[in-house]
């Protein structure tokens, strides 16, 4: 795994492609189910590159479901190229601070290894551990 320290995780290798994961959010926010989106990168099962992966808060008023991600992953192919679909959409609300800030090593943790590490100074504890179950759920 490649040490991400500061905002080093703001960048991907995809497809032999250098992308930006703070613009790939920015054309995730564009679709109009996303309430709010965080995309992280980690290292690809096959070995080679990395793998995105969405972590969406939908619309209150769309139901989450394999069908939105699908709509994601398509959108995102659309708006930006085939690098740019996710190859993981994960439903639900994401960890903040009391401050509002996401928290996206605990998000690329739950990607890469379902455990979501450190969690103290989370707004909500229960967070990670509704976003672990529903990795565990997308994954089976």
């Amino acid at each position: 795994m490649k040490n991400r320290a500061g905002r080093g995780d703001d960048e991907a290798h995809i497809g032999g492609k250098v992308v930006s994961c703070l613009q790939l959010e920015g054309a995730l926010a564009d679709h109009n189910a996303v309430s709010e989106g965080v995309i992280v990168a980690i290292d690809a099962p096959d070995g080679r590159g990395e793998a995105l992966w969405a972590f969406v808060t939908p619309d209150p008023a769309i139901l989450a479901s394999d069908v939105l991600a699908a709509d994601i992953k398509g959108f995102m192919r659309r708006e930006v190229g085939d690098h740019a679909a996710p190859s993981m959409v994960i439903f639900g609300p994401l960890p903040k601070t009391p401050a509002g800030e996401v928290l996206r090593p605990v998000l690329r943790r739950i990607a890469e290894t379902g455990e979501p590490g450190d969690t103290t100074g989370l707004e909500d504890p229960a967070v990670p551990a509704a976003l672990v179950q529903r990795r565990a759920e997308a994954l089976s």
